[in-house]
């Protein structure tokens, strides 16, 4: 356990002393978050590049953490059954939508990576008092799509992630 905590903090030390310039890189971005988890669902900055949101498999669970960019302890650290969780899908040849939620007791914390019809991306994190399709949504947060790693596709299933049908 000592050299995981070890692990993690020199992983979170090595993201935050990015430069500015590789920082906002995909390959530097993809590059960290591999390090700090072993596989990887979603990882994006928060628009002011202040915060970040992680998704991790950790079979049989999934790790949601949401804070401080580089710091040890976040402000929501969460571990939660990969059967609580579910991702949306849909790639066509206008739009590519992903959503993954992660369900905690009443909360659900839903990250979406977007294009629209002109292929510009978006990346949001939404907070949902019960479910995104029939709760009250209490924040989103505008992520800085530039800083996106996403890995929401449809072999979350082999991690007995389940597939939303709400798209």
């Amino acid at each position: 356990m000592k050299y995981g905590k070890a692990l993690l903090l020199s992983a979170g030390m090595m993201l935050s002393s990015l430069s500015a310039a590789n920082a906002a890189t995909p390959d530097a971005l993809i590059q960290a978050h591999h390090q700090r988890c072993g596989k990887p669902v979603f990882y994006a900055q928060t628009a002011n590049h202040k915060k970040e949101v992680e998704i991790c498999i950790i079979t049989p669970s999934v790790s949601y953490s949401f804070g401080k960019k580089g710091a040890e302890h976040k402000e929501m650290d969460i571990t939660v059954p990969a059967n609580t969780t579910t991702y949306a899908y849909q790639n066509n040849q206008v739009i590519s939508l992903q959503e993954f939620t992660v369900r905690n007791g009443d909360t659900s914390y839903q990250v979406s990576a977007w294009t629209n019809d002109e292929g510009t991306p978006f990346a949001s994190l939404d907070v949902y008092q019960g479910t995104p399709e029939t709760g009250k949504h209490l924040a989103e947060i505008r992520l800085d799509p530039n800083t996106v790693v996403n890995n929401i596709s449809h072999s979350l299933a082999q991690e007995d992630v389940t597939e939303s049908d709400s798209l």
